[in-house]
Parts: C-alpha cells; sequence; structure tokens
C-alpha cells in the first residue's frame, strides 16, 4: 500500500511541476478576458485540411480516409484532413480561448460574415525548407502577411491574436543523410531552428502579440523509429536529435518577450514512460476526483499499423480490403500512426499546458 501510495504520490508531483515543462517570460493575468484570434502554422501535427484530397487515395493524402476520424462525433466520426483519430493541437488551443475547434483551414476560408477567430496555415508535409509541394514556414508566414496587406484580414485581428507554430520535424529530420556526428546534427539542428526563430520573428513584426512553439518531440519514440525493435524500446540517435534541435530551440527563443515554449518532448515522455494514464493524475490533482482506471495500453506502437514498409494507414486495395492493422480502441494508443499522436493522446498533453496557456495568454 505505502508503494500504491508514494507511486501516485510522484506522479503528482509530476503534474503539479508540469510548469517547468514550459518557458517563457512572466505575465500576469488581465481582469479582462482577451478575445485572441488564433493563427496556426506548421505541419502535419497541426494540419487541419489544408493538405487537400487527391483523385486517387494516396499516402500524402489518408487524412481524408477511414481510418482517420474515427473518433471525432464533433464531424460525425468522418475523416476532416486531420492526421489523427479525432482532435489535434489547435483544436484543443481554440478551446482554451473559448472556441469549439481550430480556425477554419485557409484553403477552405472565405469570408461568410462569420466572427473571424483567425485562420490556420499549416499544411501536412511543410517543412522549414523551400518544398515544391508544401508552402515551408516562411511562405505560410507571408500568407498571412499578404492576406492584411489586401485587407482580407484587419490589422486589428492580427494585434489581438495568438500564434501556434508546430515544426515536428517529419519533413526536415526523416531521411536525413550525410549528418553522422553529433557536431553536424548539432549544425542542421542549428539552421532549422533558425528558420522557426525567423518566423517567430516575421509574427511579432506583423503585430502578433503571442506565440506558441512546439519543441520537438522525441524522434526516437515514435512508431516510425521504434518499429525496428518491435515497438519494445525508442531509438537512441533519433532521440539526440531532438535533445540537440530543442536545445538550440531553447537558446534562441527562452528568454524572447511574449514566446511560449511548449514542451512537448518533455511531456510526451512522462505520459509514455507512467505507469497510470497521465490524465488520471491530473484529474485527481485538480479535479479531487478518483482516478481513472484508463491507461495507454500502448505507447511506441501505433494505433493504425501500415502491413509492410510501402503500405500506410488507410490503404486499401483495389477490391476494397485494408492493407493495414487497427486496433480496437485508439483511446489506449497514444500514436494513431507511424507519426501522429491520437485524440487521446493530444487530450492528456493539452491538459497538462492549459493552465500553463492561461496564464501566459492572461485568460
Amino acid at each position: 500500500m505505502k508503494k500504491i501510495a508514494l507511486l501516485v504520490l510522484c506522479f503528482l508531483l509530476i503534474v503539479l511541476n508540469a510548469g517547468a515543462h514550459v518557458e517563457a517570460r512572466k505575465h500576469r493575468r488581465s481582469d479582462r478576458r482577451p478575445n485572441y484570434k488564433l493563427f496556426v502554422f506548421g505541419d502535419s501535427f497541426v494540419d487541419i485540411g489544408n493538405r487537400g484530397p487527391t483523385p486517387q487515395r494516396i499516402e500524402i493524402s489518408r487524412q481524408w480516409y477511414t481510418p482517420y476520424g474515427m473518433s471525432d462525433p464533433a464531424h460525425g466520426n468522418r475523416a476532416t484532413g486531420r492526421f489523427s483519430d479525432g482532435l489535434v493541437q489547435p483544436d484543443f488551443v481554440a478551446k482554451i480561448l473559448g472556441r469549439d475547434e481550430s480556425p477554419p483551414a485557409v484553403r477552405l476560408w472565405h469570408d461568410d460574415g462569420r466572427e473571424f477567430t483567425g485562420l490556420n496555415f499549416a499544411v501536412g508535409g511543410s517543412s522549414v525548407y523551400e518544398e515544391a509541394d508544401a508552402p515551408c514556414l516562411r511562405n505560410q508566414t507571408e500568407q498571412l502577411r499578404s492576406m492584411v496587406r489586401n485587407r482580407y484580414i484587419d490589422e486589428e485581428d492580427v494585434e489581438d491574436s495568438v500564434a501556434l507554430i508546430a515544426v515536428t520535424g517529419m519533413r526536415d529530420y526523416v531521411g536525413l543523410t550525410g549528418v553522422d556526428t553529433d557536431d553536424d546534427l548539432a549544425r542542421f539542428a542549428n539552421s532549422v531552428t533558425d528558420r522557426i526563430l525567423d518566423g517567430v520573428r516575421r509574427l511579432q513584426r506583423m503585430g502578433v502579440s503571442k506565440v506558441l512553439v512546439d519543441t520537438m518531440p522525441a524522434l526516437g519514440c515514435t512508431p516510425w523509429r521504434s518499429w525496428s525493435t518491435r515497438y519494445t524500446r525508442c531509438d537512441s540517435r533519433g532521440n539526440r536529435l531532438s535533445d540537440l534541435h530543442n536545445t538550440a530551440l531553447r537558446h534562441k527563443l527562452g528568454e524572447l518577450d511574449d514566446v511560449l515554449l511548449l514542451d512537448l518532448n518533455t511531456i510526451f515522455n512522462s505520459i509514455m514512460s507512467a505507469v497510470c494514464f497521465y490524465r488520471c493524475i491530473y484529474d485527481l490533482h485538480t479535479a479531487g476526483s478518483a482516478a481513472s482506471s484508463q491507461q495507454f495500453q500502448r505507447t511506441l506502437a501505433p494505433c493504425c499499423e501500415a502491413w509492410n514498409p510501402d503500405s500506410y494507414c488507410g490503404l486499401v486495395d483495389d477490391r476494397g480490403t485494408k492493407q493495414y492493422n487497427l486496433c480496437p480502441d485508439p483511446a489506449n494508443f497514444f500514436y494513431g500512426d507511424f507519426w501522429h499522436p491520437t485524440q487521446a493522446a493530444w487530450t492528456a498533453v493539452m491538459q497538462v499546458l492549459e493552465e500553463p496557456i492561461k496564464d501566459f495568454l492572461g485568460i
């Protein structure tokens, strides 16, 4: 019994110190709740439909097909262009701001006279570097500048806004070749984070009042890297690359005013290494209720697993037969596919980050 009590106490201390996983200058809450608009930039972690469907089902458009969206009753349990079985990070940030979901994808947006809540510019497959098939981070921020210049967006809406930047490294670091030593990796990470810093500064020059920036989750603990060990352990080289990236990111952004680093790396690792589902402990601390018995049964394996390296989650053959295995309940898995968290995972992560974000925004 003592061991159980000690275990619960340890996890309570983790949550009580969640603020240590969020880095920013101190901000006091205001008596007036700001009506923030939300602008989202980045890659597939935060894309909600900018990477559009294709005439035929292919890997880069898989997010428009089953099983994506299967846990999202708000959208009819159908795929919406999110790389998840349900909601993703910008949906939860929007909820913190008092909205129902992420602002619309810029690809689908038109001014219909309804209240303007912001826009999502993120595109699956995006990089910090110029790529032919997706706008890079700089070009995404330039889209916002252009829309303000052409008066599709009011300057006042930008000044009363918060931006979310999510660069997870999927396009920038995956398949990296000719970079073997720590010095080589550090130089490359320095180049990537320079472009993130440039994105932050560009947004601030436009007048964006607050900027949230994700750290990079541990690459070595994604199913994409743990697959080689049959999901039994993380890959140390992938994690080393994430560490170098995040060290450079903290050095460049950690002391900037009105910038909040969201340490997904630490929080993901805490959840995946915890015996109890992190949300249970968090609920126990915040609500005083009994902890749920729900757990992430699998943290390194994906809920949806392709049958072979040339396949992908969502692939079907000419007869419509699935070419992937799907778990019975995504809520028991941290990762939905080889790269992207499930809705349950985002729920747990964003519960930890909700209070630090509110404190930073003064709401």
